[in-house]
């Protein structure tokens, strides 16, 4: 066995289940999150004429990049999750503002917009839809769920996308390329493969051909196949017990606080500075543990700020409560002695 924890799911062999998620009306299923936002604006664009597009500063600025050719202007408003400030966005109509339920815990009050069209980000809360009065909803399925490509998005009732939708051969073999990183995973984990260079590689190759907008596809058949294995409500509630078991297991520190306490995304960490944050990342990876820093690139200094001292630690369904409190005593042990 290689027992590692974190980064990419490996492949996860479940039985048909069912799922509410995706039994909702006027849900689509698109190859990606970014590919789900980037139809739903077109279609905003052309049946109702949206000009202006703002997306938080604070966000993965590759989706932002991804919808920059639509016959919109596309914009920052200053925002991230862990400044609490009030947004500055002109009120006018034909305009649009994307919300992110940043890590299932904040996300901006939106309360003084009336003309403003409203739409969130649900990536790191899939099942919040029903808690929300934004007008549409987005997000990527492959935070949350072990699946090797996936994106939806809700329209309001009534509303459909075009029919000329269509699955790309580019979209089919990306999926097919990550679905054999995820089982090469699998492989490494059970110590039937030596080294992980080789679904590393996979994996690499196919996150690079999100970027390509010949994924601006629906989702391919056999991804959806995948997806109806999953109670997606399940794994959910299980990776909230499991951040709940962690945060317990935690002792305090002066040196970071924990940003969320109860969520079904990840444990969230924010380090005291970023030196703090590089040590322990460095620290975790040592002990086969993947921390991710979301998100890497950021324009804004404040966003910098915040980038240079997030570290986000998976604690999944993935692991058991004893690998739970293992994660988080490694943790204790570095806080212990730095």
């Amino acid at each position: 066995m290689n027992k590692e924890f974190g980064s990419d799911f490996h492949f996860i062999y479940s039985e048909k289940k069912q799922s509410q998620f995706l039994s909702q009306s006027n849900l689509t299923l698109f190859f990606s999150g970014r590919v789900a936002i980037y139809n739903l604006l077109k279609f905003g664009i052309s049946k109702y004429g949206w000009k202006k597009v703002g997306f938080p500063s604070y966000y993965c600025h590759e989706v932002v990049t991804f919808c920059k050719d639509l016959d919109a202007e596309i914009t920052l408003y200053e925002y991230n999750p862990l400044e609490d400030h009030e947004i500055i966005w002109e009120d006018n109509p034909g305009s649009v503002i994307v919300n992110v339920n940043f890590f299932g815990i904040k996300k901006a009050n939106l309360d003084f917009l009336k003309n403003t069209v409203t739409i969130e980000d649900i990536t790191h809360d899939l099942l919040s839809s029903n808690q929300s009065s934004a007008d549409y909803y987005f997000g990527s399925l492959r935070k949350q769920i072990p699946i090797g490509a996936g994106g939806f998005c809700i329209l309001k009732e009534g509303e459909s996308f075009s029919d000329d939708l269509q699955v790309t051969q580019t979209a089919v073999q990306t999926y097919q390329k990550k679905l054999t990183a995820m089982f090469l995973k699998t492989e490494y984990l059970e110590g039937k493969l030596e080294h992980n260079d080789l679904y590393r590689k996979y994996y690499q190759e196919a996150e690079h051909i999100f970027e390509d907008h010949a994924t601006d596809s629906l989702l391919p058949d056999q991804a959806i196949a995948q997806l109806q294995t999953y109670s997606i409500e399940n794994l959910i509630a299980a990776t909230n017990e499991n951040i709940i078991l962690g945060v317990e297991t935690l002792l305090r520190s002066e040196q970071f606080k924990v940003a969320n306490k109860n969520n079904g995304f990840c444990l969230i960490l924010y380090c005291e500075n970023q030196e703090i944050r590089d040590q322990l990342r460095e620290y975790l990876i040592k002990n086969k543990i993947f921390p991710a820093v979301l998100w890497p690139d950021q324009i804004f200094e404040r966003d910098k700020n915040l980038q240079n001292r997030i570290l986000c630690v998976h604690m999944d369904f993935r692991y058991s409560s004893e690998e739970i409190k293992h994660i988080a005593n490694k943790i204790n042990s570095f806080f212990e002695n730095v």
